[in-house]
């Protein structure tokens, strides 16, 4: 976390992550203190007062580092809960805020409403290309049949003898009745 993190949140909770989870651990360490000296003087007895403050420290070591593992959960939803996202707002960022007289506000609104009308222009014009797609796609089998048409026509003139054109006019409509009638 940076420094400028750090000191929003801060200034927005009154306190850090960090001092969050130093006040827990100090917490959890004094209420370990307090348990294992309550403990040892419910059993302590002039033979085993040496013995037992000998093995104090030792029990509260192993008593914290088997909350550790605890606590280092907790200090990572600390720093995930007790932290401000940069996309908030907070209240110093107000003085920020663009004030508009009514005048801009008059000329937001009127580029607004341009924006909306160029909006039922466009999907206007979109609905027209589409219906004019529809058209060429429904004409494209036409186009196709007559791009045949021309294509035997060439083959046909290249083929033929031009003394005898009436022939080859009624073999050409002879072919495209056979056509249709093979469709």
């Amino acid at each position: 976390m940076d420094f400028d993190n750090s000191a929003t949140t801060l200034e927005f909770f009154n306190f850090t992550p960090e001092q969050l989870s130093a006040e827990r651990d100090h917490l959890v360490k004094s209420l370990i203190k307090r348990a294992i000296e309550s403990a040892m003087q419910k059993i302590e007895t002039p033979a085993t007062t040496a013995l037992l403050a000998q093995k104090k420290d030792a029990v509260m070591c192993l008593m914290q580092e088997a909350c550790a593992k605890k606590l280092d959960c907790l200090r990572q939803l600390d720093k995930k809960t007790f932290e401000v996202p940069s996309h908030v707002l907070l209240i110093k960022d107000f003085d920020l805020e663009q004030q508009l007289t009514s005048a801009e506000e008059q000329a937001k609104f009127e580029q607004l409403e341009e924006l909306k009308l160029r909006y039922r222009e466009n999907m206007a014009m979109l609905a027209e290309l589409v219906a004019e797609q529809e058209k060429f796609t429904a004409i494209e089998p036409l186009i196709e049949q007559e791009l045949q048409v021309h294509q035997l026509l060439y083959e046909a003139c290249a083929n033929s003898d031009h003394k005898n054109i009436h022939k080859f006019a009624h073999q050409l409509v002879a072919d495209m009745q056979n056509e249709k009638s093979d469709d």
